[in-house]
């Protein structure tokens, strides 16, 4: 059966300018996506209008009352009405201002956007002056104009939010989830702008408040209040200069990680951005120190000029475009490893001096932004609690009770600091451990095998970037059989195994001899190695022989160290901390084990109840 077509007339095809209250709507489906949307445009204008401190209230997740209020700067009644015109803006003037946006919410769409689908009461005055003024709009139509109290910046209510279109309001999510979105909102304007003070109450009861800044607490101690205490000896600073660009703020030591990348805030010239290059970077970073599936924290704050990258990509700018990304990426990764070798030699990476816009003395045109220096970090033992050892101890009574496995957990860090540099080794325990005692008062637990592991990854890449890893000529040639695809991949990859130290050679059929391998490999099973090395091949060409390389190398690493249960002699455990110590990234083995656990002299008195 045919189905007809549908029947458009011609007046239905004509061409015609939308009203104005549709044109909003429109354009409400791009700004205001859900309350979270609303409550990042209004505390944006809080912040470029010089606010010092920003309340912010929300019931039923947002989708029934909406409340902002600063102490900015007021606006007159005729600013005030014009702020809900299309396209008004205090912040561009012409077209060239928007290669150097410098301001958070330049928008002209979003108060109209919201008034167009809400009901907005804005009452706001300018200082000194004897009334303020008051309009409440309801669905894009002015209700109402009319004086009111002289209050000291901008208050804006916005009340049942999609009431005009049923079908965006039907897909929000619960309350539960609206309201977590809309604490992540202020939780990022929070970290950008440390000088100012943010309140957040959900359904009449106080989520958190931080004070403006002051008494040098900065970018760390707002990251503290946020996200709790001890957050100070999680991190560390990072500091890089380079391609006209800046990167500063602080990401997780070693052994601090999460599940997702929900902990990484990452802001361009103050504006917070969610960008994969940046992400990317991040990770890189931590590659071979984070276990799989876990991400380090991260606050990163980057400046660079306007002309460098474009903040207008996305419709609530939530987004980025990089004239060159790989840049960036070089310029985060590098930063981050700097602070990571900062930090293996005792020291600490320069603290950062730009991390973020001071609301004090608010925007300025220009790349020329004024900064909150957060205060330096004070230096903290090289150890730090893993993240499975992270849950506090069992409250005790007055009796003394024998410690559990909870304080014996708390008490054992994990090792994220330089390598120790005088020690005695006391024994092995379990044919896997390596008791050391280091001579400023702390016992290491370093695990034998993750710890040669670490030794030979970073020697093994040291010779790999020099030209070729050190091989040795076999009296008698080893073989492999490979499956039909890898010897394929095998045959054509004799560069890179030649590069590795192998060299192979066709047997007929899917057999190769392997002639030469990598001489930490010796008395190894050549076969098993060569096998996993095709197998990262096989896996790793998008990302490019320096991909391929890497995951190479990590197999070859943990083929040719010693294992668990493998029994060392006093020099043999005396030689491995001793090349421990010439590691640059001594923390984990290159998939993410930690290399050691440490417990000093004085919880060993506690827990012994000796103190």
């Amino acid at each position: 059966m045919e189905i007809a077509p549908p029947v458009v007339s011609q007046t239905s095809c004509a061409v015609r300018i939308l009203p104005d209250t549709v044109a909003n709507q429109i354009a409400a489906g791009e700004v205001v996506e859900r309350p979270s949307s609303v409550v990042k445009e209004l505390v944006e204008n809080s912040l470029d209008a010089g606010a010092r401190r920003v309340y912010v209230s929300i019931r039923h997740g947002g989708k029934s009352f909406i409340e902002v209020v600063d102490d900015g700067w007021g606006m007159g009644r005729d600013d005030a009405m014009m702020a809900f015109e299309r396209h008004a803006t205090s912040k561009i003037r012409d077209a060239a201002d928007l290669q150097c946006v410098t301001t958070l919410g330049f928008r002209g769409e979003a108060l109209p956007s919201i008034a167009s689908v809400s009901r907005v009461t804005l009452s706001t005055a300018r200082g000194g002056a004897s009334a303020g003024s008051e309009i409440v709009i309801e669905g894009g139509v002015l209700k109402e104009v009319r004086d009111s109290a002289p209050i000291k910046g901008t208050r804006i209510q916005v009340r049942d939010l999609f009431l005009n279109v049923p079908a965006r309001r039907k897909f929000l999510r619960s309350e539960q989830t609206e309201s977590t979105s809309v604490e992540e909102v202020v939780i990022r304007q929070a970290l950008a702008r440390p000088g100012a003070g943010f309140t957040f109450i959900r359904d009449g009861r106080p989520v958190f408040e931080t004070e403006p800044g002051g008494a040098g607490e900065g970018l760390l101690g707002r990251i503290a209040s946020l996200f709790g205490d001890g957050m100070e000896e999680r991190l560390m600073p990072v500091r890089r200069e380079a391609f006209g660009m800046r990167v500063s703020g602080f990401v997780s030591r070693p052994g601090y990680y999460k599940s997702s990348g929900e902990a990484q805030y990452v802001y361009i010239n103050g504006r917070f951005v969610r960008d994969r290059l940046v992400n990317l970077a991040v990770n890189e970073g931590f590659h071979s120190l984070a276990p799989k599936g876990l991400r380090p924290m991260a606050f990163l704050f980057l400046d660079m000029p306007g002309g460098m990258v474009d903040v207008n990509v996305h419709p609530a700018k939530l987004e980025a475009r990089f004239v060159d990304g790989r840049a960036v990426v070089s310029l985060v990764k590098g930063a981050i490893l700097e602070a990571l070798m900062a930090g293996n030699r005792g020291g600490e990476a320069p603290a950062p001096a730009a991390a973020a816009p001071s609301a004090a003395n608010g925007p300025a045109h220009g790349w020329a932004p004024h900064f909150n220096s957060p205060p330096p970090m004070v230096h903290r033992p090289a150890f730090a609690e893993p993240v499975a050892a992270m849950e506090a101890p069992v409250e005790r009574g007055l009796t003394p009770q024998t410690p559990d496995s909870r304080d014996v957990a708390a008490a054992l860090k994990m090792f994220t600091g330089g390598a120790p540099r005088e020690f005695s080794v006391v024994g092995q325990v379990f044919k896997t451990f390596i008791l050391v005692e280091e001579a400023g008062g702390q016992l290491l637990l370093l695990d034998q095998h993750t710890a040669h592991e670490r030794i030979l990854h970073e020697r093994l890449t040291r010779k790999y970037r020099e030209g070729r890893i050190e091989s040795q000529d076999l009296l008698f040639p080893a073989e492999v059989r490979f499956s039909r695809s890898d010897a394929r991949i095998a045959a054509e990859s004799r560069e890179i195994f030649d590069r590795l130290g192998f060299v192979l050679e066709e047997f007929g059929g899917d057999t190769f001899a392997i002639r030469s391998a990598p001489s930490i490999l010796m008395g190894k099973d050549l076969s098993a190695v060569a096998v996993g090395v095709v197998s990262s091949i096989a896996v790793g060409r998008e990302g490019g022989l320096d991909r391929v390389a890497e995951e190479a190398i990590n197999i070859m690493a943990c083929r040719g160290a010693v294992k668990a249960g493998q029994r060392l002699d006093p020099r043999e455990m005396e030689a491995l901390v001793a090349q421990l110590k010439d590691c640059a990234l001594p923390y984990t083995c290159p998939h993410g084990r930690p290399v050691a656990l440490s417990i000093t002299q004085e919880d060993l008195l506690k827990l012994f109840l000796r103190k």
